[in-house]
């Protein structure tokens, strides 16, 4: 990537200095020996939203062509009466849900795809993850010399997805990888701006739509400690209680998991919709999550019950979502709950909460510090 399209980094976006964006220190860093994150490196090994500003595949051209084709209809009520500040909502959330096929690509998670998940002792990861994380990587390949080839490796992976899928009959985690990949497919198609891809995203909505609320019907609510059914059997003994820890962390991935993916299909949903013709109808908040990043981020059952004990564990109904923040700190938030505050509460106000290194670290920066 040409260094004109890397951000500045943490650093001098801070004291708000020019940053020269050499990598992997920036000169005045390594002169005065600053630790030196740019924001298309991670702080850790895991944080998904370091992969998000270097914007390779996505252009705005998608969103902006959605924008200029907005037709509002009055016979559907408006987001919000005043379209200023939902517009800036939308747009923030577009722009971060564009950049989920890359992250999966490159870390084998997102907000709403957990590489643990599938990772285990009963078989392989489900062909439909596999499939999709292969179309996800040739997509960030994709120039104008080889862009049909990679459109028809997408479409014949979509079709494949939908021939093999019953989503009546399949367990819930074939169902949660079979929607997983989809949101995927549907990403790429929504926004890449070409007419055929987007044309066949927006005939599958429906089944998007469908398996979503199969899947949400199979999936507990989020209201107990997540860690709770480990705890019950640690002073049990014999076999099963040995492996009892295990079991339960590997339940609440695919429980979370499902969760959050539901969440993710529901807000594409209403943002392409928002982005397309300018309203949605309201949607049915009713949904809860884990927001605690410690905890979705924890690649082993030991980070993860570690993470129960020494933080909070936010458990957010999003109706309800300032009684869950009342005790939240920056610092326990991820991608999806920071995506949700801005639609929530707005992309200013998610902004002064999180404080600028956050902001940064989330793309919530103020505008003038995102063009250092």
């Amino acid at each position: 990537m040409p260094p004109s399209r890397r951000k500045a980094c943490l650093a001098c976006v801070q004291v708000k200095r020019r940053c020269d964006k050499t990598v992997p220190q920036c000169r005045r860093c390594l002169a005065k020996k600053i630790h030196n994150d740019f924001f298309g490196v991670g702080l850790d090994p895991f944080n998904l939203a370091s992969m998000a500003q270097e914007d390779v595949v996505f252009s705005s051209a998608g969103i902006q062509d959605l924008v200029a084709q907005q037709t509002p209809n009055n016979t559907i009520r408006h987001i919000t009466s005043d379209p200023g500040p939902t517009q800036a909502r939308v747009d923030f959330a577009a722009k971060r849900l564009v950049q989920i096929p890359k992250t999966f690509a490159s870390l084998g998670q997102a907000m709403f795809i957990h590489r643990a998940s599938f990772l285990d002792s009963q078989g392989p990861t489900p062909p439909a993850l596999q499939d999709a994380l292969s179309a996800c990587a040739l997509y960030c390949l994709k120039t104008p010399m080889n862009k049909d080839l990679v459109f028809s490796n997408l479409e014949h992976k979509r079709q494949q997805l939908l021939t093999r899928t019953d989503h009546l009959a399949a367990s819930q985690t074939d169902l949660l990888a079979a929607l997983q990949a989809l949101v995927l497919y549907q990403i790429i198609g929504l926004f890449d701006g070409d007419v055929r891809l987007r044309a066949t995203a927006e005939a599958d909505e429906h089944v998007v739509m469908t398996w979503a609320t199969q899947l949400r019907a199979r999936t507990p609510y989020a209201l107990d400690p997540p860690c709770s059914t480990a705890e019950q059997g640690e002073g049990e003994g014999g076999e099963e209680a040995r492996f009892r820890p295990q079991i339960a962390w590997r339940r609440w991935l695919i429980e979370e998991s499902s969760r959050r993916t539901v969440i993710t299909a529901f807000l594409l949903k209403g943002v392409y919709h928002f982005l397309k013709f300018g309203f949605d109808i309201a949607p049915d908040l009713r949904l809860s999550f884990v927001a605690q990043a410690a905890l979705w981020h924890a690649q082993s059952e030991a980070c993860w019950r570690r993470a129960c004990g020494e933080r909070e564990l936010l458990l957010v109904q999003v109706p309800r979502w300032d009684e869950a923040m009342v005790r939240a700190q920056p610092a326990d938030l991820e991608e999806l709950g920071v995506l949700l505050m801005a639609m929530l509460k707005g992309v200013d106000a998610t902004r002064d909460w999180l404080g600028q290194s956050y902001a940064v670290r989330y793309g919530v920066e103020a505008p003038e510090l995102g063009l250092m």
